[in-house]
């Protein structure tokens, strides 16, 4: 899920630690791997403002930690079930989907170390997404026991059933342009359903919604101005393009068979599509459905991209259905 919010609001307080963090600098070749301390993958998070990638593993009941150019800075362990990850809009927080443990994790980006552990009942949660001062939660342990729950960052107590009786946990998604809007989407159903919830008072409704998206849908992202919903599923063999407000199709990215993976930047507004085939990255300029790049990452994961700061750097988590543990690319856009 990839997403997963993928933003962050410097403050002054870090802004100082930017000079030291570095970015893979230009010169060096356009792609670059390294392998993971981790057998699986879950999701992905960058945090540019102090230089890390974290990457989840429900397996490994743990988090990865890189640098910006993908070099392993620690292991974060003791996570059970580590599922979805998010950032908090101040930057000071990852937090961590506990599946196997009923809670979210919060993760002190600084000390990259575990601050608390929000309980939020035995429903396993998985992917993550906020807006405003409230993280929502997707969950469901059996088939159609899915939902979608909140945990109010604000010492707010955790609320289950905003939505319900869904197939299986959904991929969320939210936009800084957009506050108080939650995209979801449901994977593993033909067709594939996806709605914008609207926060209205202590309860979500829809906002717009539709009900055949693709199949087998995997991944969704809001573009960087919140006016369009980005969906990457199996088929159609492309990314679909909708608007927020209405779910009218405003464009296609042909991404070849199989997407899998999208992600926007929040600083360029490019857009990187993955898929499931040899060549399986795709970079997309702000604006455009032609691609720039395209690179060959083995064994794309679902949900498996995110953007580094200043739209410069994607980065790729691949080693599906492989023998060898996953890998981060860090791909030049």
């Amino acid at each position: 899920m990839h997403n997963r919010s993928r933003w962050l609001t410097a403050t002054a307080m870090t802004a100082a630690l930017v000079a030291a963090t570095a970015l893979p600098a230009l010169a060096e070749p356009p792609q670059r791997t390294v392998s993971l301390p981790l057998t699986s993958y879950s999701d992905i998070a960058v945090d540019p403002t102090l230089g890390h990638v974290f990457v989840s593993s429900r397996v490994d009941h743990a988090v990865a930690v890189t640098d910006l150019t993908g070099n392993v800075v620690t292991k974060l362990t003791n996570l059970p079930g580590a599922a979805g990850l998010a950032l908090s809009p101040d930057g000071g927080t990852v937090f961590v989907a506990l599946s196997q443990h009923g809670a979210v994790a919060a993760l002190d980006t600084l000390t990259l170390t575990e601050r608390a552990r929000y309980p939020v009942g035995e429903v396993c949660p998985s992917d993550l997404a906020i807006t405003g001062a409230t993280l929502y939660f997707s969950y469901g342990c059996q088939d159609w026991g899915g939902g979608i729950g909140r945990v109010g960052l604000t010492g707010a107590e955790p609320r289950t059933g905003l939505a319900w009786g869904h197939y299986s946990p959904h991929q969320l998604a939210t936009s800084p342009a957009r506050p108080g809007l939650l995209l979801t989407g449901q994977p593993r159903l033909s067709p594939a359903s996806v709605q914008v919830l609207r926060e209205e008072g202590d309860a979500l409704v829809v906002h717009a919604s539709a009900r055949d998206a693709g199949s087998n849908l995997r991944d969704v992202e809001f573009s960087k101005d919140g006016s369009l919903v980005h969906v990457a599923a199996g088929a159609p063999y492309q990314v679909q393009s909708f608007t927020t407000d209405a779910f009218a199709v405003r464009g296609s990215y042909n991404t070849g068979p199989y997407p899998l993976a999208v992600t926007t930047s929040q600083d360029s507004g490019a857009l990187a599509a993955g898929t499931d085939s040899d060549t399986s990255v795709r970079v997309y300029p702000a604006g455009s459905l032609t691609q720039s790049r395209s690179y060959e990452v083995k064994g794309l994961f679902p949900a498996g991209l995110a953007w580094g700061p200043g739209g410069q750097w994607v980065y790729a988590v691949g080693g599906n259905f492989t023998s060898q543990p996953p890998a981060l690319h860090v791909l030049r856009a």
